[in-house]
């Protein structure tokens, strides 16, 4: 018998047997009916929203058992995992968090090859000799959990430092303060902390303490856990278990927070005379108040800026305000107010707004302001601002992504992070007119990558707009109908798409696929409009957009559908869910992690109150139809060919519910009729894909890419 036919029919067994697993394997259906402003809506597996119904639980280990026994026996999916760690070998550490105190103390996490989560080290100078500060593996050893650092805070003078711990990929975390000359670590630990969220830490002028967000519930599951958060005082070596509050709304009803709020206070200047104080949420803007400095201890908090007045950011100089602003300027400019007399509707314009690019980020020294500014996203540039123009900044390379760093107005050096799609991570010190190398990491040999080429197009969209499209593959891949493509994208709270390095998009490339990224609406790539045009009502233009990126690969002949696959997570789910149950024949397969995925459920998650200003209020007629409009889940249609889906949840995620996948995967599969692999892995050490421990990051990024190439077709990918 011929070898191929053999094969053939070996695959062809392997799939129909799970394709039939996934179809005998179902949730029962328990319809609740729901009534929005006159409108009924069925919900088939609202009892599964209880991840601890014993019914649900075992039908999770069930999923779980076929999803993984088909994910891990992908003959080369091991190969992932296995060349992730070859090119985390290649260096000799890799260095993240980097904090740099005013007398250029210098604080970093080091990871070195063989290790699975990085140490805290210091220097007392960039050139100084590297000491080690902390393992986290000292933190609860008896516990025989990996506690990954996951925040760091040194004080003005590097004195001290406050280090903050995970575990589980929970995010939420417990913080220990380190006296750096001895070593010694305080005997008190401070809980119901998420500092790498929530506005950090803010050292005190004088060193005695600190001031951070403090969670009244660190209960991920309940409806209660972002309430009533507060900024509060920490005085070291007192009990944290006494807290100060500072600004709050029970500590401050005059000014009218609301429970979802979160009332951070910035401090980012040993020397400013006030504390700011922001409720930030899901969107972009919020509401801003003021305290001098000298009045910490009373409640004598004052308006500063409303969230009409479309603040971003602020920097501090004396009794001014220098900010960015989208107000009449969607692309952004900079401007100028005093704190005691704020003009917001007629401050001071620094930077006006420049119509072809999008201001992306700004600083300050002792020589004046600087600021990045991106076209399409893909593409920064560095300027100073001289004599009311822009000077700009030339740097070696043009890099995709540019982010600036400094101690202040007070000091003359400013740090610049260049980042691109093929290229390592670059830092650069500027002063006095001069740029300096002042790397950390080391970077790969780029001729691993020489022969990756990037192509930035933009593809017309259904409605006339150009959306930005980023398209990564080796020189030698044609176009044509046997290209594997995989393609990204997110399009939500104004959040960018930056050209950064990263091994998934890389490893996707060396090995003969195409990596594609779509700048939809509801990012920030292209300034406040290109956020606004894919949100709450106008959402819709966000998978519109992604459909329309994906139909301009295959009518230019970079693929075919039968291989391509598309990926995104998070908000991102929205998107995706969406693209798939509008357009189920334009995709082979789709990846969706910890998804955004039943938004008509979304105000009863943990998070969901603050999300109300991204995405829209159930209560409000208008809002309602564009949550309805979004909602993957209930678009899902009986008896409609659905491609391949794999969704991946943590059962520890504190932004997204792991309920979200489960419910969307128990209704595609009943409700799919095409012969076609709809997988669901829940994981019970994970959370929302940030804080993991090194080796589950590679398999989750092995797990995507295998899955992906096994659905397109590779014949590399395909199960055992």
């Amino acid at each position: 018998m011929n070898i191929n036919f053999v094969l053939i029919l070996v695959l062809m067994l392997l799939s129909f047997l799970s394709k039939s697993q996934s179809k005998t394997n179902l949730l029962p259906k328990a319809i609740v009916v729901d009534e929005y402003h006159g409108t009924k809506i069925e919900d088939p597996y609202r009892y599964a929203e209880d991840l601890e119904s014993p019914i649900v639980k075992d039908w999770i280990n069930k999923q779980n058992k076929v999803s993984n026994g088909f994910l891990n026996s992908i003959k080369k999916k091991q190969y992932l995992i296995n060349r992730q760690i070859e090119f985390d070998q290649k260096k000799a550490f890799v260095i993240s968090k980097l904090a740099v105190t005013e007398n250029d103390v210098y604080f970093y996490l080091k990871r070195l090859p063989n290790e699975n989560v990085p140490k805290l080290y210091y220097r007392k100078t960039f050139s100084g000799k590297e000491q080690l500060l902390y393992n986290p593996e000292n933190f609860n050893p008896s516990s025989n959990i990996e506690y990954v650092i996951n925040y760091i805070k040194p004080n003005w003078d590097g004195t001290k430092i406050v280090v903050s711990l995970t575990k589980k990929g929970k995010e939420i975390s417990e913080m220990i303060v380190i006296d750096v000359s001895s070593k010694s670590i305080y005997p008190e630990t401070i809980n119901n902390v998420w500092p790498s969220n929530s506005g950090g830490v803010n050292w005190l002028p004088d060193n005695s303490g600190f001031i951070y967000l403090h969670y009244t519930s660190t209960d991920h599951t309940s409806t209660n856990f972002l309430e009533n958060t507060k900024s509060v005082i920490y005085k070291l070596g007192r009990d944290p278990k006494s807290i100060e509050e500072i600004f709050s709304r029970s500590n401050n009803p005059k000014l009218e927070l609301k429970k979802e709020d979160f009332p951070i206070i910035l401090l980012e200047n040993r020397k400013d005379k006030y504390l700011i104080g922001k409720t930030p949420g899901a969107g972009s803007y919020y509401n801003s108040y003021y305290l001098p400095l000298e009045e910490i201890n009373t409640k004598n908090w004052k308006p500063l800026f409303k969230k009409s007045d479309q603040v971003k950011s602020v920097i501090l100089k004396g009794d001014s305000i220098i900010y960015q602003t989208s107000k009449n300027a969607p692309n952004f400019k900079i401007c100028i107010t005093s704190i005691k007399k704020p003009d917001f509707d007629n401050p001071k314009i620094l930077v006006e707004e420049n119509k072809e690019e999008v201001i992306t980020d700004f600083k300050i020294t002792k020589e004046g302001l600087f600021f990045v500014t991106s076209k399409n996203g893909v593409k920064a540039s560095l300027f100073k601002l001289e004599n009311a123009s822009r000077k700009e900044i030339k740097l070696p390379h043009v890099y995709g992504d540019l982010s600036l760093t400094s101690k202040g107005p007070n000091y003359p050096e400013l740090w610049i992070t260049a980042n691109g799609w093929i290229s390592d991570s670059k830092r650069f010190e500027y002063s006095s007119g001069t740029l300096i190398d002042k790397d950390f990491n080391q970077t790969l040999n780029n001729d691993l990558f020489k022969d990756i080429i990037i192509e930035e197009i933009e593809v017309d969209a259904h409605d006339g707009q150009k959306i930005p499209l980023s398209i990564l593959r080796k020189k030698n891949i044609k176009k044509g109908k046997n290209n594997f493509v995989l393609m990204d994208g997110y399009g939500a709270y104004g959040i960018s798409m930056k050209p950064a390095f990263s091994l998934r998009r890389l490893l996707w490339v060396l090995e003969g696929g195409i990596f594609v990224v779509a700048h939809v609406r509801g990012g920030g790539e292209k300034g406040d409009a290109w956020h606004k045009g894919g949100y709450k009502s106008t959402k819709p233009n966000t998978w519109k957009d992604f459909i329309s990126c994906a139909e301009y690969l295959i009518d230019n002949k970079y693929t075919v559908k039968e291989k391509l696959a598309i990926w995104s997570g998070s908000a991102g789910g929205i998107m995706i869910g969406r693209a798939i149950t509008e357009r189920p024949d334009l995709f082979k397969a789709a990846i969706i992690e910890f998804g955004s995925l039943n938004m008509l459920r979304s105000e009863m998650r943990a998070n969901g109150a603050t999300n109300i200003k991204e995405f829209g209020a159930l209560k409000n007629p208008n809002e309602f139809k564009g949550l309805l409009e979004m909602d993957a889940y209930h678009h899902i249609k009986d008896g409609e060919k659905y491609p391949s889906t794999l969704l991946m949840a943590g059962l520890n995620d504190a932004r997204v519910p792991a309920w979200f996948s489960v419910k969307f995967a128990a209704k595609m599969q009943g409700a799919n009729s095409a012969d076609s692999d709809n997988l669901l892995v829940i994981n019970k050490d994970t959370g929302h894909g940030v804080d993991n421990t090194k080796l589950k990051s590679f398999n989750r990024f092995a797990t995507v890419m295998s899955f992906a190439f096994w659905q397109t077709g590779h014949p590399d990918y395909q199960p055992k």
